[in-house]
C-alpha cells in the first residue's frame, strides 16, 4: 500500500507543472527564435536608410535585451503557483 501511494504522489508531482516558470520561458524562446527567424532577413532585404547592417545590429540587440528581461520576470514567477 505504501508503495502504490509513494508511485501515485511521485507521478503526481512529476507530472504537476507546480509553477509557470517553464511556460514563461519557453514563450520567451519561442518570441527570441521567432524574431531571427523572421524579422532579421526582414531587415536585411528592406531598410528605409539603405544601412542594413546597423539596422540589423540593433534588432539583435532589441531582441537581447526583451529575452534577457523575459527570462528575469520567469525566474521571478518560479514560486508563484499555478491557477489552473
Amino acid at each position: 500500500m505504501r508503495r502504490i501511494t509513494f508511485v501515485l504522489l511521485f507521478s503526481f508531482f512529476a507530472c504537476a507543472q507546480l509553477s509557470r516558470e517553464e511556460q514563461f520561458q519557453a514563450e520567451c524562446e519561442k518570441t527570441r527564435k521567432r524574431s531571427y527567424l523572421f524579422m532579421v532577413p526582414i531587415l536585411e532585404k528592406h531598410t528605409t536608410s539603405g544601412n542594413t547592417e546597423q539596422n540589423s545590429l540593433v534588432w539583435i540587440g532589441n531582441t537581447e535585451l526583451a529575452y534577457k528581461k523575459c527570462m528575469s520576470e520567469a525566474d521571478k514567477n518560479q514560486f508563484n503557483l499555478r491557477s489552473n
